[in-house]
This record gives C-alpha cells, sequence and structure tokens, in this order.
C-alpha cells in the first residue's frame, strides 16, 4: 500500500487532558443529576435572563400554608370554623401520618405520609394525585410557599419542592443528616424558605437555590417562625436565635427548658411556649427576661398554645381542659372538653376531676377569629367550642389517634389521624 494511501490514526490525546475534560463536563452537569438514587431526579426552575421573569412574593395563601397556620404560628384561623360540626366526609389513606397537613387556598388537603408519599385530596374527599419523592419521607411538616410551591426536607437530607400539580419544581442535597430534618420550615415573603436540620439553618430561594447556611451551638426543636429580627429558632437547650442573613445568629434568651413543639409569637415583642410539658413560659424579646403564665399544678399541657383575637393564649391540659390565659398570667376561661368521670368502683379507681386522664399528648387547638376554638382529643373526641363556651362534639371517637386539627376552608375543619385516616368536619 501506497504511503499516501496509509490510513490515519486519531490523534491520541494526553491522559492528563482527557482527564481535564471530563472534570469540565461534569462542571456542567445541572446538580440534580448528582442527586443519589434515593432522591427525585429534579432540576430548579432555569430563569432566562433575556426575558421578563415574574417572581411571586408575600405572605403564602390558603387556609393553613404551614404548621399552625401562619409564619408566627399562631394557630389563629382566617376563616370560621363550624359550628355546630358534623362529618362531611372521611378517607383512609394508605400509609401513616406523622406531620399536620396544610391546606391550600383551594382547601385542597396536601399530606405526607409516613411512606415517602405526598398525597393531594380535594375539598370533596377524592384524590387529587399522589407523588412518590424517592425512598425518604419528610419528618416534619411541609409548607406552601408565597409562589405556592410546597416544600419540605426529607429524612434523606434533601429540599425538595412540588409544584401545586405535584410536579417537582427543584431537589437540593444540604449536605446534612436528614432524619435530624424534624423542624417545621419558614416560608419568607420574598419567595425563600429557611429549613433547620439538626444544627444547621439553609435559607433557600425561590428555586431551591442555597443562598445563605450557617451553624448553631445546639440542636434546633419544634419550628422556626418569623420574628421582628429575621428568623426565630427554638433550640432543645431552651435558647431562643434569631438569624437574618447574611449575619450571625443572635442569642434573644432562654426558656428555660424544652421547648419540644416550638413557640408561637404573641404580638411583636412577646414569645409563648409549653416549656418541658408543664409551664407556659412567656419571653420577652427586647429584653430576654422571662415568666411564666400557667405553672405545673394544671398537669401536662399540649401546646403550642393558639393566640385568639384579644391575644388570650388557648391550650389543653392533659386532664380535658381547654384554658384561656391572658397577658397577665390570669385564666380568662376553662371548659372541660370530656364527658364527667362514671362513678368509681368500690375500693376506688384511677380518674382525674374532669374524666379518665389521657397521657397521650393532644394536637394543638385551632382558634378563628370570633373565638370559636377548634380541638381533637387524645382519644378521638373532636369538636369546636363556640363563642359562648358551648362544646358542640362531631364525633366521640373521630379516629383512634388524631394528631392535627386545621382549617380546611369556610366552616370547614380537617382532622388528620396517625393511622392514616383524614375527616373533614363541616356545618
Amino acid at each position: 500500500m501506497s504511503a499516501d494511501r496509509a490510513p490515519r490514526r486519531a490523534p491520541r490525546w494526553p491522559r492528563r487532558s482527557w482527564r481535564a475534560g471530563l472534570v469540565a463536563a461534569a462542571a456542567l452537569l445541572p446538580a440534580a443529576a448528582l442527586l443519589p438514587v434515593a432522591a427525585p431526579l429534579a432540576f430548579a426552575d432555569a430563569v432566562d435572563t433575556s426575558r421578563p421573569h415574574t417572581v411571586i412574593v408575600g405572605a403564602p395563601r390558603g387556609f393553613a400554608p404551614s404548621e399552625r397556620l401562619d409564619a408566627r404560628r399562631t394557630g389563629r384561623s382566617p376563616s370560621p370554623l363550624p359550628s355546630p360540626a358534623r362529618e362531611a366526609w372521611r378517607r383512609q389513606l394508605r400509609g401513616g401520618i406523622d406531620a399536620a397537613p396544610l391546606a391550600d387556598a383551594r382547601g385542597d388537603l396536601v399530606i405526607a405520609l409516613t411512606v415517602p408519599e405526598i398525597v393531594k385530596l380535594g375539598s370533596d374527599g377524592r384524590e387529587r394525585w399522589r407523588v412518590r419523592i424517592g425512598n425518604s419521607a419528610p419528618l416534619a411538616p411541609a409548607v406552601i410557599t408565597s409562589d405556592g410551591t410546597i416544600a419540605m426536607i426529607t429524612s434523606s437530607g434533601v429540599a425538595l419542592g412540588l409544584t401545586p400539580a405535584g410536579g417537582v419544581r427543584f431537589a437540593v442535597p444540604l449536605g446534612v443528616r436528614g432524619r435530624d430534618a424534624d423542624v417545621t420550615p419558614l416560608a419568607l415573603d420574598d419567595g425563600g424558605f429557611v429549613a433547620a436540620v439538626g444544627r444547621s439553618l439553609v435559607e433557600l430561594a425561590a428555586d431551591g437555590g442555597v443562598r445563605a447556611r450557617v451553624e448553631i451551638p445546639d440542636r434546633a426543636v419544634g419550628a422556626l417562625l418569623a420574628g421582628p429580627e429575621g428568623t426565630l429558632v427554638t433550640t432543645e437547650s431552651g435558647a431562643v436565635l434569631a438569624w437574618r442573613p447574611p449575619g450571625a445568629p443572635r442569642r434573644l434568651g432562654s426558656l428555660g427548658g424544652l421547648p419540644r413543639h416550638g413557640a408561637v409569637l404573641e404580638g411583636a415583642r412577646t414569645l409563648l411556649a409549653v416549656v418541658d410539658g408543664r409551664r407556659l413560659v412567656a419571653l420577652d424579646l427586647p429584653t430576654g427576661t422571662t415568666s411564666v403564665r400557667v405553672g405545673s399544678a394544671l398537669g401536662m399541657l399540649d401546646g403550642p398554645p393558639a393566640i385568639g383575637a384579644g391575644g388570650t393564649a388557648v391550650l389543653m391540659t392533659s386532664a380535658g381542659l381547654l384554658l384561656g390565659v391572658d397577658g397577665s398570667g390570669d385564666e380568662a376561661f376553662r371548659i372541660a372538653l370530656d364527658r364527667p368521670p362514671p362513678a368509681l368502683p368500690a375500693g376506688g379507681g384511677r380518674a382525674g376531676f374532669f374524666g379518665p386522664v389521657d397521657a397521650k399528648p393532644s394536637p394543638p387547638v385551632v382558634i378563628d377569629r370570633a373565638g370559636r376554638v377548634g380541638f381533637a382529643r387524645a382519644g378521638g373526641r373532636a369538636g369546636v367550642v363556640g363563642v359562648d363556651g358551648s362544646v358542640s362534639i362531631a364525633a366521640e371517637r373521630v379516629c383512634s389517634t388524631p394528631i392535627a386539627v386545621i382549617p380546611a376552608g369556610e366552616e370547614r375543619m380537617a382532622v388528620a389521624c396517625r393511622d392514616g385516616t383524614v375527616v373533614m368536619l363541616a356545618r
């Protein structure tokens, strides 16, 4: 064969250049393509800078867009509760429920199951959609952000955002231990949200991008909430911190014990929390001073409290008492929610003054602007207390273990149960 017909060999690139090319190519891959198999494959929303881009800001819309209904966790319903209340429909979902559901602006319920699935039920009780989110379920309630994104942190440490239709909007690994992701996130007015995982605080933009991260000296507990100086954080030692990026978290004071279920902001300067399950403690944020509004004489307290329109804190005791406590620590009202105790048998027995004592915690109550209070007792008794103090019972046993009560429309209230039962109460 002649030299001019000899086949040409492709040039061999140096091994170092070949490796550099792979590194460069990997850098161009979307971050979602590098997620672990357990997380859903997803991309953050892309923004074309050459075209107008709409960013929705403001408070999230919905009857219950987050646990305890709003950014201050007041438990105050924007819509009237049903009084008297009756059962409108009941659904049994495949998979248990540990976290409080959400209710959007249409009254549809968004429910995170103990299996890695998110379900949306319509206001009529029919299943709108069901989405599998990998192999890890969220440990804390989700939140609805300003643009309607359903944001949550899974137990594998992934920040996940779903569209109102159930599509995956973003999935961002946070690089933290997901089993510590049991704190309710906070939706911000600019469309982003803040998450707490163990001793890490992470602020994310509306598209899921991480824009701030900081470590705190103690593990966060309960839920994040909006305060006058940024995001408020309660920790397992009782410390209360305020964080506004790019600054460092600032200690405001201590509640003096464990606020396991977090706190609520009463007004502009007072934080209220049930501490160690036995005391309702008030922390004055500007001065850091604390005071006890309700002591341990009443037994175990189910918190956090709901805040009425006049600033009255409303909560239940393990003995079935509904208490209203004003800013001075005086009782505004005391209502027995359980039936009177049966006559004790000969030789005595165990019963509380207002009925059998249920040691299990009950879900925190909700209150509307008129002062009606929605409740579900640990044993399953559910209903609404009217403005005049009358108790309307919708069901003596709505389910075996209720875990949340939320408003879900005009004169509608949903009860979620640990066994996957969801019951809608209406007038």
